[in-house]
């Protein structure tokens, strides 16, 4: 079957799709820096830092009572959002706010943290700049608007994820929002891969042909795998405020069932790629890249986190970590619209 060639709208389309994707992307990667260098409160307030369109280079640009300052800002915002949080019937959440012993402890100026965070917030912005330009390719073009749904679902999820970000510096990281901001990336990413695979299909060159249902399986094992991994990270923060962080090596047993999930599942993730490449040998078929792809990925995640107990969760390997946890969701994701248009027989590019 033989497809058109792509119009110039099509390739406008597709062009600042993919950039909208990768920057979406990229924010995995800053934001492990910042959550790896404890630099989430590198900047205390929001969208602003330290009250200026960019850090300054010293304390001594910052005014001596400047601790006090941003730390009653913070308490009228937690106020507000408490408040929100009772309308909707939250009330248990927003005493649990307002009484959590994070949420008055002044941030000291570190210039380091505040740049990180700062470009991590630059490259969020530039996310948005590359949301807008691929909206308006798909409002200005008439046979691109029926894709227009997955785009603002996209979108939506990008906006949300920029308020909660305020909400996370506002809320001085408290468990639980930081991982919701994490999780919430993955939404606005797998929005704008949908909108890009319903231009046109994404496509594989696997010869094993494995079911869609499979690959979406292996997806599913993988988002558990991830939103246990956000789990364990707060939890490991929490016994370190606690002064209960003993070690190294890693006190695997005081974070319970969830991490032991965490730990063991990329080994069954392995295996299942592992054996279906094999299988696909065995039939005389070519190497199957994706499964190939998908075992190495759980192989080095393995690997990291071993290194995680041994060292305490050393810095590199916190973001190699959330990257390469976020590359192989992300290939699941497309691999499983690649074999879901394949079997319906949808061309794709």
């Amino acid at each position: 079957m033989t497809t058109s060639a792509p119009t110039a709208a099509s390739r406008a389309y597709r062009r600042w799709g993919r950039w909208t994707c990768w920057s979406v992307f990229l924010l995995f990667l800053f934001g492990g820096l910042v959550r790896a260098t404890g630099s989430g409160m590198g900047c205390p307030d929001w969208p602003k830092c330290y009250g200026g369109l960019a850090p300054p280079l010293s304390e001594s640009a910052l005014p001596s009572d400047y601790r006090e300052v941003f730390v009653a800002k913070r308490l009228l915002k937690v106020e507000k959002f408490a408040v929100t949080l009772e309308r909707f019937g939250f009330s248990e959440k927003a005493r649990y706010l307002r009484e959590h012993p994070m949420i008055d402890m002044p941030e000291h100026f570190d210039a380091v943290k505040a740049w990180i965070e700062y470009v991590n917030r630059l490259f969020g912005v530039l996310a948005g700049i590359f949301a807008l330009l691929f909206l308006g390719v798909t409002l200005r073009h008439a046979d691109l608007r029926r894709h227009l749904p997955w785009g603002l679902v996209g979108f939506a999820f990008l906006l949300l994820n920029g308020w909660l970000g305020s909400v996370v510096v506002a809320t001085n990281l408290i468990p639980g929002i930081v991982s919701l901001h994490f999780l919430l990336a993955f939404l606005c990413l797998f929005g704008y891969l949908k909108a890009l695979h319903a231009e046109r299909p994404f496509a594989w060159c696997d010869p094993a042909r494995p079911t869609p249902t499979r690959v979406w399986v292996l997806f599913g094992v993988t988002w558990v795998v991830v939103t246990l991994g956000t789990w364990a990270r707060e939890s490991i923060e929490h016994l370190r405020f606690e002064g209960r962080l003993s070690g190294p090596p890693l006190d695997v047993g005081a974070l319970g069932v969830p991490f032991l999930l965490h730990r063991w599942l990329p080994a069954l993730i392995c295996a299942a790629a592992g054996i279906a490449w094999w299988r696909s040998r065995s039939c005389g078929l070519s190497p199957s890249r994706p499964w190939v792809a998908v075992a190495v990925v759980a192989l080095l995640q393995i690997g990291l986190g071993a290194i995680h107990i041994l060292h305490l969760v050393p810095v590199w390997t916190q973001i190699a970590h959330v990257v390469l946890g976020s590359g192989l969701l992300t290939l699941l994701f497309v691999w499983a619209l690649g074999e879901g248009a394949r079997d319906r027989g949808t061309p794709g590019s």
